[in-house]
């Protein structure tokens, strides 16, 4: 299992970047290639822990869908989820802590589990890659919070 770790802070509140991160809208507007989150019918927006969901993601020009499941949920504190496709298993955990007035710490923690030995070296190969992905998207994410912010709490 490959873990990997990234931290920023970012001059937002808690509970903005917490509500960045935690909601579809605002997923739209800086994780690359985000379709959709489709939730299983029954889905608590209050107490997600355990629910399900579908998690449609453009990629290479093709929608790829992955199973989902909401590992933890703390508001506005920390959000795991859990994304499954056929060759590998994603857990991924933002962490949120305030900083100072209107600023917000977070750490992200994501580990993949490969399921074949062919799904294995690619993600070896490609490992440069996916952290330049990564940092690209946690930018996204920081710029798109601090924009968000009207600096008013």
């Amino acid at each position: 299992m490959k873990k990997t770790v990234y931290s920023l802070v970012i001059n937002a509140p808690i509970n903005t970047v917490f509500e960045v991160v935690n909601s579809d809208e605002h997923i739209k507007n800086w994780m690359e290639g985000f379709v959709e989150n489709i939730h299983e019918e029954n889905f608590d927006y209050e107490n997600p822990v355990g629910k399900k969901f579908k998690q449609r993601l453009k990629e290479g020009g093709k929608i790829q869908e992955y199973e989902g499941e909401v590992l933890s949920y703390n508001r506005p504190k920390e959000l795991g989820i859990r994304l499954k496709h056929s060759s590998f298993q994603v857990d991924v955990y933002y962490r949120f802590t305030s900083v100072e007035t209107n600023q917000t710490r977070l750490d992200y923690e994501c580990k993949v589990e490969m399921f074949s030995s062919m799904a294995k070296m690619m993600g070896f190969l490609f490992s440069w890659f996916t952290k330049r992905i990564l940092t690209k998207q946690m930018n996204d994410l920081k710029a798109y919070a601090e924009k968000r912010f009207d600096g008013v709490y």
